[in-house]
C-alpha cells in the first residue's frame, strides 16, 4: 500500500514539477526573456525520465528505485526553491502574480516533503519487516537445536 502511495505521490511530483516548470517559463512570471518550446520540452521530457526509471525500478520490486527518487525529488525541489528566488529578485510581474508563483512553489516544495516522509516510513517499515523476519528465523533455528539436544 504505501509503496503504491509512493509512486502515485511520485507521478504528482512530477505533474506538479512540470506545471511549475510552465509557469516559470511563461510570460505571466515576467523574467525577461523568450518562451523558447523547445527548451521546454526537452526540460519536460528530462524531468519524466529521471522520475519515472526510479519508479518503475522500485515498482519492479528494487527499493533501491525509491532511494535514486528520493535524490531527484530533492534535487527538484531545491529547482523550485530556485525559482522562488528568481521570482523575487528578477520577475517583472506584478505583486499578485509574483505570490501566486511564490506560493505554488512552496506548496510543491512541501507535497515533496510530505513524498520524502512517505519515502522514510516505507524505509522504516521495510527495516522492521527484515528484522521481524530474521527475528523469526533465529527463533526457528533456536527450536530445531532445542529439539536436536532432546
Amino acid at each position: 500500500m504505501l509503496k503504491q502511495k509512493l509512486i502515485t505521490l511520485g507521478i504528482v511530483s512530477w505533474v506538479l514539477f512540470s506545471a511549475m516548470n510552465l509557469v516559470m517559463s511563461s510570460k505571466l512570471v515576467a523574467l525577461g526573456h523568450p518562451f523558447q518550446m523547445k527548451a521546454i520540452i526537452s526540460s519536460l521530457i528530462i524531468s519524466l525520465v529521471l522520475y519515472a526509471l526510479p519508479m518503475i525500478w522500485g515498482a519492479l520490486g528494487h527499493n533501491s528505485g525509491y532511494y535514486v527518487l528520493a535524490m531527484v525529488i530533492i534535487i527538484y525541489s531545491f529547482g523550485l526553491f530556485n525559482g522562488i528566488v528568481t521570482v523575487m529578485f528578477s520577475s517583472k510581474a506584478i505583486l499578485s502574480i509574483k505570490a501566486a508563483v511564490i506560493l505554488a512553489d512552496f506548496l510543491v516544495i512541501l507535497f515533496n516533503g510530505y513524498w520524502m516522509i512517505l519515502a522514510f516510513r516505507y524505509r522504516h517499515w521495510l527495516d522492521n519487516k527484515r528484522d521481524n523476519d530474521k527475528l523469526e528465523e533465529i527463533k526457528k533455528m533456536q527450536q530445531e537445536k532445542a529439539k536436536q539436544n532432546k
